[in-house]
C-alpha cells in the first residue's frame, strides 16, 4: 500500500471515530456538572432544613428554611431568581413528631448539551423540629 494511500486510510479513520470522541467527551462533561450540581443542591437543602429545624415554631421555621436554601444555592452559583427554582419547606408531623419537609426543584440545562440528560435537579428531605409542640 502507497503512502498516500495509508494517509487516505488514517484520514478516513479518524472521521470515523471523531463524533464517537466527542459524544463521549460531552457526556463525561454533562453528567459530571449534572452531578457535582445535583450534590450542591442535596448540601444546601439539608442545611437549610437543619437551620429551619432548629428556628422556634412560632418564628416561622419554613421560611426561615426557605430563605437559607436559597442563599446557599446562590453561594454554589445557582441564582433561583433566574432560574425559578421551587423551593418549598411544609410543617407537619411525622410518626408523632413535628417535622419538617423541604423540597426543592432547579431547572437544569446541560453545558455541552449533545446527550441527553435529566432536566432538573431535585431534593427532598424531612427533618424533626426541634422545638416540639406540646
Amino acid at each position: 500500500m502507497s503512502r498516500a494511500a495509508r494517509r487516505g486510510a488514517s484520514a478516513v479513520e479518524f472521521a470515523l471515530t471523531l463524533p464517537i470522541l466527542l459524544a463521549l467527551a460531552s457526556a463525561v462533561v454533562d453528567y459530571g456538572w449534572y452531578l457535582s450540581q445535583s450534590i450542591n443542591v442535596l448540601n444546601s437543602t439539608r442545611e437549610g432544613l437543619r437551620v429551619g429545624a432548629m428556628v422556634p415554631y412560632d418564628d416561622g421555621p419554613d421560611a426561615e428554611a426557605e430563605t437559607w436554601t436559597t442563599s446557599l444555592l446562590k453561594s454554589y452559583g445557582i441564582d433561583c431568581e433566574a432560574l425559578s427554582c421551587n423551593i418549598s419547606a411544609a410543617v407537619g408531623t411525622v410518626d408523632g413528631y413535628d417535622a419538617m419537609t423541604l423540597t426543592v426543584d432547579i431547572p437544569y440545562t446541560a453545558p455541552v448539551g449533545v446527550v441527553p440528560v435529566p432536566v432538573s435537579l431535585q431534593a427532598e428531605l424531612t427533618m424533626a423540629l426541634e422545638d416540639q409542640q406540646d
